[in-house]
């Protein structure tokens, strides 16, 4: 989806004049997004944890109890696939990063993107249950669209930025709820680098966050997914 079809019916020049930088915003939909990624491909991918011995699923991260992140490819404390399993029925919330490289839907739809922006990723966010165990408060340092796929989540958007145009600095703590609203299944959300979110899950979800970096002075160009199919 080009990003004018993306942010329709607004316009190129209103999100870059009005939105991009200054606020968040919503656009309702139903179902679009339904194709980029489904219940089943998680569970493919998943399954794929110790099956032989090289690692098949390096990319995957969970957000602990405490709101703490474990990373499997850089954490040094290994977890077996029962205990990563446990987690998931617990409630951990699931990252599966880089997760433009899963399939053609992800990977043209951060191609997309990158027409816009520069060098970008996907990353996927699943969680089993309502009130998941996710991030805190907390404020990304990239530009964020949120695809949302699957259930429904509760978002929260907060007046604060943690580093302001003005260069003055908020603590996350201080931070002062603007809205709160549902997001469902063919939502987008746009949240603008440094202000402050978070989320609570209602039930199954799954979202995709794609975020960039800004366009330097060279378009970023992304590969073509090729067919290999017989």
């Amino acid at each position: 989806m080009n990003f004018e079809k993306l942010i329709s019916p607004m316009t190129r020049k209103t999100f870059y004049q009005k939105i991009k930088g200054k606020r968040y915003h919503v656009w309702k939909s139903n179902s679009r997004f339904k194709d980029l990624f489904s219940w089943k491909e998680f569970d493919n991918y998943m399954n794929q944890i110790e099956i032989g011995q090289w690692d098949r699923t390096p990319q995957l991260q969970i957000i602990m109890p405490d709101g703490s992140k474990w990373c499997k490819k850089k954490d040094k404390e290994k977890k077996s696939r029962k205990e990563i399993l446990r987690l998931w029925n617990e409630g951990c919330t699931f990252i599966l990063t880089l997760s433009e490289f899963l399939n053609e839907n992800l990977w043209n739809q951060c191609k997309e993107f990158e027409k816009e922006y520069g060098v970008g990723q996907a990353n996927l966010y699943c969680s089993k249950k309502a009130d998941a165990h996710c991030f805190p408060i907390h404020a990304d340092s990239t530009d964020n669209f949120l695809f949302h796929v699957r259930g429904d989540v509760e978002w929260y958007l907060y007046n604060e930025y943690a580093e302001g145009k003005d260069g003055k600095r908020h603590r996350r703590e201080d931070a002062t709820l603007n809205q709160s609203f549902t997001l469902s299944p063919g939502d987008l959300l746009y949240i603008p680098k440094k202000l402050y979110h978070k989320v609570t899950t209602t039930g199954p979800r799954i979202s995709i966050s794609f975020h960039f970096t800004e366009r330097g002075t060279e378009p970023y160009f992304r590969n073509d997914w090729y067919d290999w199919k017989p």
